[in-house]
């Protein structure tokens, strides 16, 4: 398949007249893309010079007010460059979802990418922010540690159906603490199986930092996480179709337990986090 190269043309906002507050930024706009997925065998990490403006904004939530005030509101790709980040880097905005300003640090859409990866990887992100990705776990924690962060877990399932898990407090640590998750106060449809999780150390395939002595669970699941012993929930784990997926027979594949029990593989999951503070637009 062939993709749409990313463009970004720059609009100046000279005046946000919202209570006589004057703003000055350059806005990238992003281009749609054909295709949600890279060509095969690419990983889409970027190398463009960051356009005008890109260090004004910390994460999604913060270019959500200037893109409101000047009715250019929308999803799509736009760079950041978190308070600690040494340099910017493109995410997914998503800004309808429950009030929208939300930045994607997950994404699963028909498992063309591989997930079963090594630490290296996860520690750096692979994939194509347009697209399935993982953000990569340096930049989650940077993204987490400049304010106090929540999270929107999205779930599809292969009849169609939708259901979603909020979590008010999310962060985790950085690599000397094995990128350590604190996550807490659920809320949603799909029950809590990332609470199971918490206070865990992220393990990848070649980095068994889970609470199994049995298992090496990022090998046994084909996808790392934060495993205890082994999972509730595993995000990244095997994709399958609907007709390679036999329940126990097979394994496991992408689970949330409370939404669908152990032995059903997701078709789609969406992770974005934003402030706890981040005030929404009506």
């Amino acid at each position: 398949m062939v993709k749409t190269g990313l463009t970004f043309s720059l609009v100046t906002v000279i005046l946000l007249a919202a209570g006589g507050i004057t703003f000055s930024a350059q806005i990238p706009q992003p281009q749609v893309a054909q295709d949600v997925n890279p060509p095969a065998n690419v990983d889409g990490q970027r190398n463009d010079p960051p356009p005008p403006g890109a260090a004004n904004f910390e994460d999604c939530a913060d270019l959500y007010a200037v893109l409101y005030w000047t009715g250019t509101l929308q999803d799509g790709v736009f760079p950041i460059k978190p308070e600690s980040s040494t340099d910017h880097f493109d995410v997914y905005c998503d800004m309808t979802t429950d009030g929208g300003g939300w930045t994607v640090i997950q994404r699963r859409v028909d498992g063309r990418l591989n997930f079963d990866r090594n630490w290296a990887d996860y520690k750096t992100g692979f994939g194509w922010v347009e697209g399935e990705h993982w953000l990569g776990l340096d930049k989650i924690h940077t993204l987490t540690s400049q304010n106090s962060y929540e999270l929107y877990v999205e779930l599809q399932d292969w009849e169609g159906n939708f259901a979603h898990a909020k979590y008010g407090t999310f962060s985790i640590g950085d690599e000397s603490a094995y990128y350590t998750l604190n996550i807490g106060g659920y809320s949603g449809d799909a029950g809590d199986s990332m609470g199971h999780h918490n206070g865990r150390k992220f393990s990848a395939r070649n980095r068994d930092n889970d609470g199994s002595s049995i298992y090496n669970c990022a090998q046994l699941f084909s996808g790392g996480w934060w495993y205890n012993n082994c999972a509730s929930s595993a995000l990244n784990a095997a994709y399958f179709q609907p007709e390679d997926y036999h329940g126990d027979d097979t394994g496991p594949g992408v689970r949330w337990y409370h939404w669908k029990g152990y032995y059903y593989s997701l078709k789609a999951t969406k992770m974005m986090v934003r402030p706890q503070n981040f005030v929404r637009k009506l």
